[in-house]
């Protein structure tokens, strides 16, 4: 049996005993104390903890999961990941213990057929219930039953307070000699395998540590789909199994050097790689981002080691969405994009490698053996060359060296308070003094068919917001801005303008301006929106969807939208990509963009079970905003664009008018931004530039029609003028130059001259460079008066005893201002303009007296 075959073998079985099977949630959790989703209980999180009720009271999943607890460790034991699958069963109120242990035991030993004499379990060593149910009910011999306290068999809480419980866990027994005679499933020994884990969530804990039985007793069990597809397969490493066979063998091919510790690391964190992309995952210095960039990091330098060729790593792609694909369709459908982040990282990692390996070689050079590198080094390597801490220990540790944690954590702490001295605080509103309101709802939307309603009030508080059972007022959401508007009341009188309107756990909230008369909770309203804003925004929306399916065509299927902005003005589109695009390219997507406005193509939304929809080929930008809803929206351009959105639009593409790309920026590694405008904003946009050509064209004295001609001409004939001018310019300096030249006089070899000129601090720089030029060895000093302000430039030719920066220091306080420069030129000034022969005098005066005195 392969691994994919025992997943497909566990969701049945579950299906068969009653439980609804879900799809797996991104390893991006919702839940903003979570980094990633790390176990198959994170999407059923507020169920478990009492905040929502279950849909259904059994589920099944196969969860996609990442952890980064054991990262170190990943290629040098058989079985720690960063990526792997969770298998898991939940049950919400209904079966407990026996239940799940008998649905376990069931699935161990008649569907997967194991020997039972093979297998072991442990319970919380107080759990007298669950030890009785494996012995008596079960009849596993007591010998197998271990009892371990709470750092084996407790699950919880999370933090300080909140549902925990004991739990059970499932061994395999390989077989091996003991390593002692207390040998058991608590040993390192290699010869248990755990398998399979059972919480029994039986209690809810108080910040006091006290234990209260929870009202509704759950159940959250996980099976590791990589350590039991070793089992069933006879392996000893889950790198031997056919979940990563693939990937190792491709591994293997390319690599000139054998090494099992860093291909197997390569070969994990290939397939994290992947589907952290694939789930909107982005390379980046912080969160998520920052996870993404070490663990490819790691790769890279692993690769390097095994001697694959740069650019290999991209090809390990292939054999991830080979194998993996047909059950994560998000992984197929961005696997160019997986590509192209690799290919940037690599290219970009490589660059910083050199340089910080070259630094960190040198500190340990000046180490000695079995040293410490100092906390100092490994912040400058991480602040200067962007060398990751982790990567320091690593590469430390294979050389026999150690690294100052503490050091190093000070340095970061110093450099996080100078940079809240620079940017005075963190920004960050907290939120305390919002009241939510008592009652969590779902507020109806009726506003995709209808742009007036009436509705009861059902929240309204002085100068608060809002609340209705239904609204035809969209709530921004999905890019797109919320909708704007009025609010009449017909129960007594009262208007309000419609000002914000936003989602919440308590139903559509609308932020509204009073403009007078009064609301009341019950009061019966009128909600009317502003159909001509929503008609622009509509054109916009419906246009993001034309400039993505452009982008792909014209770029590649690697872009994927990475955000949008979507108002009744000018509009933004973000997509996934790592280089500028050309003004060909651009001129492109906006023909592309534009060509179905044209065709006046009808635009079709329907709703559609999500696997229907993927099956169709409709594309989500943000995966996990779908996962787990029974249907899905899906837009429809015939032949142009078909994707999943929740946002408004127009009805036929004719209605979007013209489509105007005004810029293209970078805003984040490989993630570039479109804005445009459409629709009556377009048009303005170019009839503004209509009006602006005709009048270029009246300027320059020729035709509309050669406007740009003209300019071309225009521009020739300035560049010829300014040629002329300079040349004329340093003829008459020449000339200037001539005159004073008479003036000169030598001391001690060197020539002394000063003059004051008109035209400003280029003529008197021209005037200076010619005298000079003319004089040789000599002292130079040159003064004009630039708007109101006196200029005082100096240029010494081979004369190590005079420096220009002194003599330009001393007549530019005599101008009350200051400057400064080179010994061989200086330029200053100040604004006593009117003492400027007083200053040029003082100056020659000094570099005379400099000459004499040496």
């Amino acid at each position: 049996m392969t691994g994919h075959e025992l997943r497909q073998l566990y969701l049945d079985y579950f299906r068969r005993e009653g439980h609804v099977v879900l799809p797996s949630a991104s390893l991006v959790p919702a839940d903003p104390t979570l980094l990633f989703t790390g176990a198959g209980m994170v999407q059923f999180k507020d169920i478990f903890w009492g905040r929502i009720a279950p849909t259904h009271p059994r589920v099944t999943t196969c969860q996609k999961c990442f952890r980064t607890t054991d990262i170190e460790r990943v290629g040098t034991t058989a079985y720690h990941h960063t990526f792997f699958e969770m298998l898991g069963n939940f049950s919400f109120g209904d079966y407990f213990k026996e239940g799940a242990i008998e649905l376990a035991w069931r699935f161990l030993t008649r569907e997967l057929s194991l020997p039972p004499d093979r297998l072991w379990v442990s319970v919380y060593e107080d759990d007298d219930e669950a030890y009785t149910i494996w012995r008596d009910v079960v009849g596993i011999p007591a010998p197998r039953i271990v009892r371990l306290g709470k750092d084996h068999n407790w699950w919880g809480p999370v933090g300080d307070r909140g549902p925990c419980g004991p739990d059970t866990e499932i061994f395999w027994d390989w077989g091996l000699p003991p390593c002692g005679p207390d040998c058991g499933p608590a040993c390192d020994c290699g010869r248990f395998s755990e398998i399979w884990n059972l919480v029994f969530m039986q209690y809810d804990a108080g910040a006091d540590g006290t234990l209260r039985e929870l009202g509704q007793k759950n159940i959250d069990t996980g099976m590791g789909l990589e350590r039991m597809t070793a089992v069933i397969e006879g392996v000893h490493s889950n790198f031997d199994t056919d979940l990563f066979r693939p990937i190792v063998e491709a591994i293997t091919a390319a690599a000139r050097r054998s090494d099992l510790r860093l291909r197997n690391l390569i070969a994990d964190h290939i397939r994290a790689v992947v589907f952290l992309v694939s789930d909107g995952v982005r390379p980046g210095n912080e969160a998520q981002g920052y996870v993404l960039r070490r663990i490819l990091r790691r790769m890279v330098r692993a690769a390097d080691e095994l001697g694959l060729k740069e650019g290999q790593l991209r090809t390990l792609v292939e054999p991830v969405v080979s194998s993996f694909g047909p059950i994560y369709s998000e992984i197929e459908e961005r696997r160019s994009l997986v590509r192209q982040v690799i290919s940037h990282e690599e290219r970009t990692f490589r660059r910083t490698l050199r340089a910080g390996e070259a630094r960190l070689r040198e500190v340990l050079a000046g180490l000695p053996h079995g040293g410490r590198i100092p906390g100092r080094v490994v912040f400058e390597l991480y602040d200067t060359y962007g060398f990751p801490p982790e990567l320091t220990e690593e590469i430390a540790l294979e050389q026999g060296f150690s690294v100052d944690h503490a050091g190093y954590a000070q340095e970061m702490e110093a450099q996080r308070e100078r940079s809240r001295n620079v940017h005075g605080g963190s920004g960050v509103a907290s939120g305390e003094g919002l009241t939510p309101a008592p009652v969590k709802r779902e507020t109806e939307f009726v506003g995709y068919g209808t742009l007036q309603v009436e509705a009861t009030c059902l929240a309204a508080a002085e100068g608060g917001p809002l609340l209705f059972e239904r609204t035809p007022f969209y709530a921004e959401g999905g890019g797109q801005v919320a909708d704007t508007g009025w609010i009449e009341n017909l129960t007594r009188p009262g208007r309000a303008e419609v000002l914000d309107v936003q989602k919440s756990p308590h139903g559509t909230l609308h932020t509204v301006r009073v403009t007078e008369g009064e609301f009341r909770l019950g009061d019966r309203c009128r909600l009317i929106v502003d159909e001509a804003r929503r008609r622009r925004i509509e054109r916009a929306h419906t246009a993001t969807h034309l400039l993505h399916a452009a982008l792909r065509r014209v770029v590649g299927e690697h872009v994927i939208q990475a955000g949008s902005s979507v108002g009744p003005e000018e509009f933004r589109f973000d997509f996934t990509h790592f280089s500028a695009l050309s003004p060909a390219e651009l001129a492109q997507v906006e023909e592309l963009a534009f060509a179905p406005v044209l065709q006046d193509l009808a635009v079709s939304v329907e709703e559609l079970p999500l696997a229907e929809a993927k099956k169709r080929g409709a594309i989500a930008h943000f995966e996990e905003e779908y996962r787990g809803k029974d249907r899905v929206r899906v837009v429809e351009v015939p032949g142009v664009s078909r994707e999943l959105c929740g946002g408004t639009h127009v009805r036929r593409t004719g209605e979007i008018g013209p489509i105007v790309l005004l810029s293209e920026e970078a805003v984040a590694a490989g993630t570039r931004r479109l804005r445009a405008l459409v629709g009556e904003a377009a048009h303005r946009y170019l009839s503004r530039l209509r009006e602006e050509r005709r009048e270029i064209a009246n300027l320059v004295g020729v035709p509309e029609a050669e406007a740009l001609a003209g300019i071309r001409r225009s521009l020739d004939e300035a560049r010829s003028l300014r040629r002329r001018v300079a040349a004329l310019e340093e003829e008459l300096a020449s000339l200037r130059s001539e005159q004073v030249l008479t003036a000169a006089r030598e001391v001690g070899g060197t020539k002394l001259v000063s003059t004051i000129v008109e035209g400003g601090a280029e003529e008197a720089k021209r005037v200076a460079d010619a005298l000079a030029a003319r004089l040789g060895r000599s002292v130079v000093v040159v003064g004009a008066c630039d708007a109101e302000r006196a200029i005082v430039v100096a240029k010494v030719v081979d004369e190590p005893r005079v420096s220009a920066g002194d003599l330009v220091r001393l007549a530019s306080a005599a101008l009350g201002g200051k400057g400064g420069g080179r010994p061989t030129f200086a330029q200053g000034g100040g604004p006593a303009w009117q003492a400027l022969p007083h200053a040029i005098e003082s100056a020659i005066a000094h570099a005379e007296g400099r000459l004499k005195g040496a």
